[in-house]
């Protein structure tokens, strides 16, 4: 989801899960989009206002450090952040929830107390969450090394993008010792899952002509 006025130069994450049919569609929707519609040298993306009308069915998770709402509480910009909360909220009412993640993330820990004030406030869920990018902890290396790969740079380079040695799959467990101050937040995992437990119907591919002979094809 790209900022207001930043024409997609810069994206906050907004993790949508569809918990039926109308949502999936939305979802699909939402995913043509973002590619189909934006200069192709800028990450795809959507705007706010393209949610308007296509959040039907659409479980919301505020993104963790890569969310704008932790994003601008960590930056102390409190009412943007509630305004941003709102809309939010009129987008996706009942299915909004404030996520939490504890990976050594500055971003996280500076936002983390004035999240779970903002919550509490609006009587909103929380949700635990370990934003993972590989399996296992013995992977972070090999991780780092492929962002390496795909930004053209070296393992070396001060100035290049790192992967944080916490972002693997952590069990139950270790999420349940991660936030034994906060087991409501562990329980909506459960919760969250039970409601986006949907599986699109079958459907044919819909692909291009080759040749032009659609009815042949067929």
């Amino acid at each position: 989801m790209a900022r207001d006025g930043s024409e997609g130069k810069t994206v906050d994450y907004l993790p949508l899960y569809a918990q039926d049919e109308a949502g999936y569609d939305n979802l699909c929707h939402l995913v043509s989009k973002a590619h189909l519609e934006r200069p192709l040298e800028l990450e795809p993306h959507v705007q706010m206002d393209d949610l308007s009308g296509h959040t039907d069915g659409l479980i919301a998770l505020t993104g963790a450090g890569e969310g704008a709402l932790t994003r601008l509480l960590a930056e102390g910009q409190t009412p943007a952040a509630d305004e941003l909360c709102s809309r939010l909220e009129s987008l996706f009412p009942g299915r909004l929830y404030v996520e939490l993640a504890r990976h050594g993330d500055p971003v996280c820990e500076r936002a983390e107390e004035p999240l779970i004030d903002l919550a509490y406030e609006r009587a909103l869920p929380l949700v635990a969450t370990n934003p993972a990018n590989f399996g296992e902890p013995h992977m972070h290396k090999a991780h780092d090394a492929m962002l390496c790969i795909a930004g053209s740079t070296y393992v070396d380079d001060d100035e290049r993008k790192r992967t944080n040695p916490q972002a693997y799959v952590k069990s139950a467990s270790m999420m349940e010792e991660l936030f034994e101050d906060l087991p409501e937040a562990i329980a909506n995992t459960i919760v969250i899952a039970q409601r986006c437990a949907y599986a699109p119907p079958y459907r044919d591919p819909i692909l291009p002509s080759l040749a032009g002979d659609l009815e042949g094809e067929a």
